[in-house]
């Protein structure tokens, strides 16, 4: 299942309890294919249950097309293909939590 994604870096978004920004984007060569993630970071400063942070990164998946549109504001749009298999996610996890100083992987 293809998807569009936005590309939309250091925009922080606020939330009830705190916010979160994507503040870079990175492409993997992996098994002859090329994948992409952003990395971000996030605060609860205003939760009745306490405070923290934490830095993670997303997974929209594998490139299809890299910024070969835009939408409406004027952000880059990509096609990406989500990583549904278990063994691939676990790859690319793992090679993102060496590259980056992040608590936790997702893949959208």
């Amino acid at each position: 299942m293809t998807r569009t994604y936005a590309h939309e870096l250091n925009r922080e978004i606020q939330s009830i309890s705190g916010w979160y920004m994507l503040e870079k984007e990175e492409r993997i060569p992996h098994r002859g294919r090329e994948h992409m993630y952003a990395v971000g970071q996030g605060a609860v400063e205003s939760s009745c249950c306490g405070i923290g942070g934490c830095r993670y990164a997303v997974v929209p998946g594998e490139v299809l097309s890299w910024k070969s549109q835009s939408d409406d504001r004027g952000l880059p749009l990509s096609e990406v293909e989500p990583v549904s298999d278990p063994a691939i996610q676990e790859e690319l996890r793992r090679i993102i939590l060496e590259r980056e100083d992040v608590s936790q992987v997702n893949f959208l």
